[in-house]
């Protein structure tokens, strides 16, 4: 299997549920996740790209799991997966924009005019 093919079966549909699930999703998360510890905190410019690049993986993966949905053998966990995608794709770049300007952090936190 070459690389383009295992980027773009599921995307298109092409791939069982569970593979997109645990393969992209678990491992990808865990293998993206142990870049981090790499990383410099410190670096702002870099967490920004290791921020953008985890949005466009997660949307990536997001995509293949509603696309590969239609693989599940039950229609309910497809619909349920289907739902959750939707909620994702929404969420996302919420959450990326929060991450970005440092909402999420603990000092984003502490700085919250409510708290004081």
């Amino acid at each position: 299997m070459t690389l383009s093919a295992f980027l773009k079966e599921p995307l298109e549909g092409k791939t069982s549920l569970s593979r997109v699930v645990w393969l992209y999703g678990v491992v990808g998360s865990l293998l993206i996740g142990a870049v981090e510890l790499f990383l410099d905190p410190e670096n702002q410019f870099v967490m920004r790209v290791y921020t953008i690049l985890g949005f466009f993986f997660g949307m990536y993966v997001t995509l293949a799991t509603y696309r590969c949905a239609k693989n599940s053998k039950s229609p309910l966990l497809a619909r349920v997966v289907r739902i959750s995608a939707v909620l994702t794709l929404l969420l996302l770049p919420v959450l990326t924009y929060l991450e970005l300007t440092g909402a999420l952090s603990l000092t984003g936190l502490m700085q919250d005019p409510l708290l004081e």
